[in-house]
């Protein structure tokens, strides 16, 4: 007699064992990209909201994370992934037709739904999130075993569906409460925030502008409604988190935002403002990145990825890299950071990174959520 076609009927197959990791995957995606929802939107420390899945401004979680797509009625959409997984994994633990039944709909559903989420992520945000692309093809491999192996069925079993909804909506509650209590903290720290930018005096954007950018919205930097200058040096670390908040300001901002560098390099080799040599290699590294303006946004990134190494020669390495070997220790590269650093005279700079925003003075750097905060403050003054 021809066995029933069933793929967790028959105890511990190989296939039904290829599912149960796949679920388990499920699972553990949709608990990263939750989490990651959280503390991308609520972030309540400095960097929190930094993502494994940030790989480049085609290939990130925040755009998918910032979208209308995110959540529903204040869930996030990866908990109804996770509420997937578990059934799927539920199903294999515990099988029975009906929940093979109702796994084999879900899985047509689920897969469905991702398909749209996928088109939409390229055809709408102009990005995929990588680990949302992970869950789809997860999804994918679901639906195909179920196909394949399984029984085939668009129509769930009715008790189990009726009880796994009430797992949905039960679950979804709480994750609704959640939402609301980070959201409701999450404000009152930001119109904390926005009321200590807007006391600040207004010092202007800098006098002279920057040939040294990291985003133009516009072709001229004082045109953008967001204006944001750095003041940095390549050896301070903090200036480093602020090179890698800068992707994530502009992925939000993309069309609203220009964002300039000035150098401040801690050392006396060239900035005649110090005292004495905190960052020996500050200046070289300075000098290297002033070198070819058309080069500087990349050969920017590569000093900051670079930073630990910067006293071990590394950046010998980098101007062979990037063809610019007779740049450090070229006096007429010098004299470019050196009035990079005297556009500092205006803001009595005193530390490194200082920001300034629409002409305000922002000394060290604040969480991405706060800059969110005072940016929305800057765009609803500019349409009034």
């Amino acid at each position: 007699m021809e066995q029933k076609k069933s793929l967790t009927l028959h105890g511990m197959t190989g296939i039904n064992f290829l599912f149960i990791l796949n679920a388990a995957a499920m699972i553990g995606v949709s608990i990263y990209l939750t989490t990651h929802y959280y503390s991308t939107l609520f972030p309540t420390t400095l960097g929190e909201g930094g993502s494994l899945c940030n790989l480049s401004n085609f290939f990130n979680c925040d755009a998918a994370t910032y979208s209308k797509a995110a959540s529903l009625a204040g869930i996030p959409t990866s908990f109804f992934g996770l509420i997937v997984g578990a059934l799927f994994l539920f199903s294999s633990l515990m099988p029975s037709e009906s929940l093979e039944r109702t796994c084999s709909a879900v899985s047509k559903y689920n897969f469905i739904g991702c398909i749209i989420l996928f088109i939409f992520s390229l055809a709408v945000l102009g990005s995929l999130c990588p680990f949302c692309t992970v869950y789809y093809i997860l999804s994918g491999v679901a639906f195909f075993l179920y196909y394949k192996f399984g029984i085939n069925t668009w129509k769930p079993d009715p008790k189990i569906a009726a009880m796994w909804s009430v797992v949905l909506v039960v679950g979804g509650f709480f994750m609704h409460q959640h939402t609301a209590s980070k959201a409701g903290t999450h404000s009152k720290l930001n119109n904390s925030i926005v009321e200590q930018y807007q006391k600040l005096g207004v010092l202007g954007d800098p006098a002279q502008e920057s040939p040294y950018k990291i985003h133009m919205a516009t072709t001229n930097f004082a045109d953008a409604p967001i204006r944001i200058s750095v003041f940095s040096d390549f050896e301070c670390p903090f200036c480093k988190v602020v090179s890698e908040q800068l992707p994530e300001l502009v992925r939000r901002y993309p069309k609203q935002i220009n964002i300039q560098y000035f150098f401040y390099p801690l050392d006396n080799k060239c900035n005649s403002n110090v005292k004495g040599r905190f960052h020996e290699t500050a200046c070289d590294a300075a000098m290297l990145a002033a070198c070819d303006e058309k080069k500087f946004a990349e050969v920017h990134d590569d000093i900051f990825a670079n930073q630990e190494k910067l006293k071990n020669g590394v950046l010998q390495d980098l101007a062979k890299k990037h063809n610019l070997e007779n740049c450090i220790g070229n006096e007429e590269v010098k004299n470019k950071v050196i009035t990079a650093i005297n556009a500092a005279t205006q803001f009595n700079l005193k530390s490194t990174p200082t920001i300034i925003v629409n002409g305000k003075k922002i000394e060290g750097t604040i969480p991405n959520g706060q800059f969110f905060a005072i940016f929305e403050e800057i765009l609803k003054s500019a349409q009034k």
